[in-house]
């Protein structure tokens, strides 16, 4: 499938065309709606965030959109085991700045 522009140019023009502050706030706009057009995605982020600890099963749980009971089902499905314990705060802050 040939692409039907240059999505750096695009990125760029959006931003230099005043509706964005940088091209990263351009890049999170559209990472939101393509997690909102497919929320199997959004399943998929928050389990790899959660097995790289990036992120607690709580805030997992909310990027995939549903209960941490129902989160704790979907990584037992998968063989992903739970960690006890709760992160330093050094830890918290790098995980604030992934």
């Amino acid at each position: 499938m040939t692409p039907v522009s240059n999505i750096d140019d695009d990125i760029t023009t959006l931003r230099e065309s005043g509706g964005y502050a940088s091209e990263e706030a351009v890049l999170e706009d559209a990472v939101r709606a393509l997690l909102a057009k497919r929320p199997e995605l959004r399943t998929e982020l928050a389990v790899t965030k959660y097995r790289n600890s990036e992120v607690s099963l709580n805030r997992a749980a909310e990027l995939a959109g549903v209960a941490p009971a129902e989160f704790k089902e979907t990584l037992s499905e998968r063989g992903i085991t739970r960690t006890a314990g709760f992160l330093s705060d050094a830890e918290r802050e790098a995980a604030r700045r992934r």
